[in-house]
Parts: structure tokens; sequence; C-alpha cells
């Protein structure tokens, strides 16, 4: 058979052409599946694949199309948009204009109209979000007593700020009642002594994220006496309560962290640097107000210069003398409460008790309590700080 090679289409003229039909032909079409392989590049471009079922269909989503929620696999939605092809593979796909998530439509309208309100009222201002205090002393936290937000949250207070009070609300963070019982909690920390207050979940769906998208939640964070830390889901969930509070945390672990920027070592460091610096402060503070003494007088009358000059030279002496003390005696104080804390946290050690030449007493993998009779043991083991021996119990009346 014959061909004409001059009538023979380039896969590039042929691709075009069923990139021109398919754009014509299919275009604002609206198209429901399940969202797989959902991937944000680095350029800002989303690509992903509608499912269902039978097929699946590749999409894209260009950078500069803005959404109100954040795509994820397995989520179901509706996506607006056309066919085309895409050349350099002759795959098709669907150019995305826009996704709703389905049957999560409402909510979002819910979640929009709440922010526009209140932005509108000033409850997002800047200028009304409080500083947190530097090293607090006291801290509130509200959440699940059951879910990992709680354990992230104490774990990580513990170890980066051990002499702090923990007040722990136990909260329900989802459901029916659960804005009502987080206002409660909110209200019920601020009557404590916290300095400042945690609230928050791990992540979850909007609808169970939705109690942190009530008015009610909103007007609580915004009336709080005391400076609340929202830290509501993971990352890249952001809830009205987030927006509200004067600061946001992208996870309860972060919000811990956040309130003790000092670990107990850099606290020490901290002391110990403010007490080698604080005399040279002093002194420089002392020699700069003698100049200024100096200069100012050398104006005044000769027969009441030296009057002036020694009186004011009296007040510089007292100044430095009580300075001095003041300053000794908040660093006393302040390396007192830091021992007491450090030998707090050492008797605390099971094992501190073998420093004093006491010993452990264990059977087999079990240490031995004051209330067990040895005679119901053949060997024990003897544990001492810097030997462990086995000793042989032999049994007997010693009476005579």
């Amino acid at each position: 058979m014959q061909y004409n090679t001059k009538s023979a289409l380039s896969v590039s003229v042929l691709t075009n052409k069923i990139r021109g039909v398919l754009e014509n032909d299919f275009s604002n079409l609206l198209v429901q599946g399940e969202i797989s392989n959902f991937k944000h590049h680095s350029s800002g471009h989303r690509y992903f694949t509608l499912k269902d079922e039978k097929a699946q269909l590749k999409c894209v989503l260009w950078r500069g199309k803005n959404l109100k929620f954040q795509p994820r696999d397995g989520m179901q939605v509706i996506a607006l948009g056309r066919l085309t092809v895409y050349p350099p593979q002759g795959n098709y796909q669907m150019d995305c204009d826009d996704l709703k998530p389905l049957g999560e439509g409402d909510l979002y309208m819910a979640f929009e109209a709440l922010k526009a309100k209140l932005s509108e009222k000033g409850y997002f201002n800047d200028d009304r979000k409080r500083v947190l205090p530097r090293i607090p002393m006291a801290i509130g936290v509200s959440t699940s007593p059951t879910g990992a937000a709680v354990q992230d949250i104490l774990s990580t207070l513990k170890r980066r700020l051990p002499f702090a009070e923990i007040y722990f609300r136990p909260t329900l963070v989802q459901g029916e009642g659960a804005a009502e019982d987080i206002v409660d909690a909110i209200n019920e920390l601020q009557k404590t002594p916290v300095e400042i207050i945690i609230i928050g979940r791990g992540g979850g769906s909007i609808e169970d994220l939705w109690s942190y998208n009530t008015e009610i939640v909103a007007d609580a964070v915004y009336n709080s006496t005391k400076p609340v830390i929202s830290a509501v889901g993971h990352e890249t969930d952001f809830t009205i309560a987030d927006f509200v509070a004067d600061l946001r945390a992208p996870t309860p672990t972060a919000a811990a962290e956040m309130v003790s920027p000092l670990a107990v070592d850099d606290l020490m460091f901290f002391v110990n640097d403010t007490a080698a610096r604080l005399p040279l402060r002093i002194l420089n503070r002392i020699n700069m107000m003698k100049s200024g003494t100096v200069n100012k007088y050398e104006k005044i009358a000769s027969r009441r210069i030296n009057d002036e000059i020694n009186r004011y030279n009296q007040f510089v002496d007292n100044s430095e003398y009580i300075f001095s003390n003041n300053v000794k005696n908040k660093i006393l104080n302040l390396s007192s409460a830091l021992k007491r804390t450090e030998a707090h946290l050492k008797s605390l050690y099971p094992m501190a008790p073998l420093d004093k030449g006491f010993a452990a007493v264990k059977h087999a993998n079990d240490y031995i309590h004051k209330n067990d009779n040895l005679s119901n043991y053949d060997i024990i083991e003897l544990i001492r700080k810097n030997e462990n021996i086995n000793v042989k119990i032999i049994k007997g009346d010693l009476k005579k």
C-alpha cells in the first residue's frame, strides 16, 4: 500500500489538533472525585489526580489560583476547569480554576463569614496583641486529656521549664458542647495565677476543628485577661481562634516551646552573664553621674561649688552602696532559687541515695521493698554506687 507522505501529520500537529478539540468542547466542566497523589510544587503549582472507582483524571491548579482550604489526599472535591493536552507527554489533563470540598462548602462559607465579621470588629488587629512573659512561672493548658497534644505540651514544658507550675484544665475539643467547654476552660484558667494560657488540640478535618471556629470561643479568647496561645491542629490548619489569639503556634509542641524560650541551662547562663555585666554597667552609670555632676556645677558661683560637689558626691556614694547591695541581693536570691531547683531535681533521681552509702536490694529483675521479708529469697543482689554483689541468704533461727 502506497502512502502520501505529504499528507502525514507530525505528532505535535496531531496533538495540537486534539488539544484544540478538547479545549473547545470540554470547557467550564464540573468534575467530582477523590484527590490522590496531591503535590504542592516549590513553583507554587499544585498537581493531583481525581479518581473514582472506575477511572482517574490528572489535574493541575496553577500558581496564583487561591483556595480557601488545604487540599489533601482522600478528600472528595468538585473541580471547575477545562480539559487540555500536555504536549510533551501527549496526556490529557484538567486545568482547574477552582476546587470546592464536597460536603464542606457550607462550613467554609460560615468560616469566611465569621472571619470577615471579626476582622471588621478589630479582633485580629496586631496592636491589641500582648507580648508573652519571658519566663512564665505558671502556665494554663486547655486541651483534651486523652489526645497526644497534652502529652506533647506537658513533656516539653517539663524538659524546658521544670520549675513552672502547670494548671491543666481537661477540655472537650470536638462534638456537642465542646465550644462551650472551651469557653469555660478559658474563663476558669483566668482565675488562677497563670501568666499565659495555651488552648489547642491535634489535627483533623474542618468538622473536627469547628469548635475553635465559633464566635463564642473567639469572644472568650478576645476578652481573656491573660495572653492566649492558640495551637489547633497541624501547621497547615487555621482556625478563627488562631487569628484572635495573641500568638498562633503551628503545633501543640511549638506552643510549649514558645512559652519556654529559655531551658534550665540557658537560664543559668543568663543569670551568670547578667551577674557579670551588672557591676560594670553600674560603674559606668556612676562615672557618668560623677562626670555630669562636675560639669553641671562648674558653672555655679565659686563659693558654692565645693558644697554642691560634696553633696552630690555623697549622693553618688550612697547610690553606689544601695545599687551594689540590691544587685548582690537579687543575684543571691536568683542563685539560691536555682540551687534549690537543682537540688530538688537531683533528689527525684531514684539512685541518689547510693551516693550516701545506701544500697538497693534486688531479686531477679525486681527491687525488694522495705516491707518484704528477706527470708523469702535464696539469693539477692546488693547494688551500691560502685559495685554489685550477689548475697546468699542463710535461713535459720538466730535467737539464743
